[in-house]
């Protein structure tokens, strides 16, 4: 039984490496740095602004430049949010056919409320979310169970009734935790040394239309 869907938003609805590798570029550029690539950078999104922002510059967690250039590359993300984005392919299809079955989702991402909200209003489907978590929502974040036990509780659903479709190992981790079925986007941005079916999730999807495999 499937009672609700909860969907993590970068590398499982939409695909924001395209949009994240023209501003880590823009600010590689200002600084006279190599630039990256998509197929580099894809990978990475996974790990966060600071994360792609290491991997740019090939910076250390400990290097004294970093923060700067962290809060200079959300600056220009927050000015380009939405241009290069985009569903991943089928993705708009697979979310009109949940909502046609009457079934809720719900979206829990670690990403900023602020640029959180700044994709939702510009995907449409994505203001059907029922309810949405983003990563300073609640004192906790994935890989923490808390926010995928609250959109739960927000759904009036129980967790054994839901799946969660992540792209990191964070998502099954969380998952497992919450008691929920977890689902692994292997579209997404896993990093090419991790194997992501040593995480033991319940699901794997090597496209968005398997999702509807999770509806029966």
């Amino acid at each position: 039984m499937t009672g609700a869907l909860l969907f993590d938003m970068d590398g499982t609805l939409l695909d924001t490496a395209p949009e994240f590798t023209h501003c880590l570029n823009s600010l590689l550029a200002q600084e006279g740095k190599p630039l990256t690539t998509l197929a580099s950078l894809r990978s990475w999104v996974s790990f966060g602004a600071k994360g792609m922002v290491k991997h740019g510059f090939k910076l250390t967690e400990q290097d004294p430049v970093l923060d700067s250039l962290v809060s200079r590359f959300l600056t220009l993300y927050l000015e380009n949010i939405g241009t290069l984005t985009q569903f991943f392919p089928g993705m708009h299809d697979i979310l009109n056919v949940i909502l046609n079955k009457g079934l809720p989702f719900a979206i829990v991402t670690n990403k900023p409320s602020l640029y959180t909200n700044l994709l939702m209003q510009r995907f449409a489907p994505l203001k059907e979310a029922r309810c949405v978590v983003a990563g300073d929502s609640l004192p906790w974040h994935k890989p923490d169970p808390a926010p995928l036990l609250y959109a739960c509780q927000q759904l009036s659903v129980k967790p054994e009734h839901c799946w969660y479709i992540g792209d990191a190992l964070s998502d099954v981790q969380a998952s497992r935790s919450a008691k929920i079925r977890c689902a692994i986007a292997h579209y997404g941005y896993i990093p090419p040394d991790e194997n992501a079916i040593e995480w033991q999730a319940d699901h794997y999807l090597t496209q968005p239309a398997d999702i509807l495999q999770l509806l029966s």
